[in-house]
């Protein structure tokens, strides 16, 4: 009895100890998801346009880097389709269908598994808003 005991007493803080430990994924992928959504035109939270450009464009870079895991890159993905469509009067109407367009091309590419084709998609709405901007700016 006292046998049995003993390993019960040992086993259940050894049971707490690895309960207690988070894997360095799981917080990263936390600490990513905090950081978009601090971010402006989240949760309620007021983006003008030129930050809702700049975080659009932000995200993008995410997106075309290929440092992200497939998980992180469909949520980054999700955080830049929720942030235009929410925010589409701040995008320049002229190029709102194209934006839109290269959101679905990198949704598509990501959902056959092509990074490659999802990078080059979030590359093109990164350009497209770059040119946005320096055509603003020249104006």
């Amino acid at each position: 009895m006292t046998f049995k005991m003993k390993y019960a007493l040992l086993a259940l803080p050894l049971a707490l100890a690895v309960s207690a430990c988070e894997s360095p994924a799981e917080k990263q992928e936390e600490e990513a998801q905090a950081e978009t959504v601090a971010q402006p035109g989240f949760d309620g939270t007021a983006a003008t346009p030129s930050e809702a450009r700049d975080e659009a464009y932000s995200l993008a870079a995410k997106l075309s880097s290929g440092d992200l895991d497939p998980n992180e890159a469909v949520r980054v993905l999700e955080d830049l389709d929720n942030l235009v469509s929410e925010n589409l009067t701040d995008f320049p109407e002229d190029m709102r269908p194209a934006l839109t367009e290269d959101i679905e091309s990198a949704r598509d590419a990501l959902e056959a598994d092509d990074e490659a084709g999802m990078r080059e998609a979030a590359t093109q709405f990164q350009n497209k808003l770059s040119d946005a901007a320096t055509g603003s700016e020249a104006q």
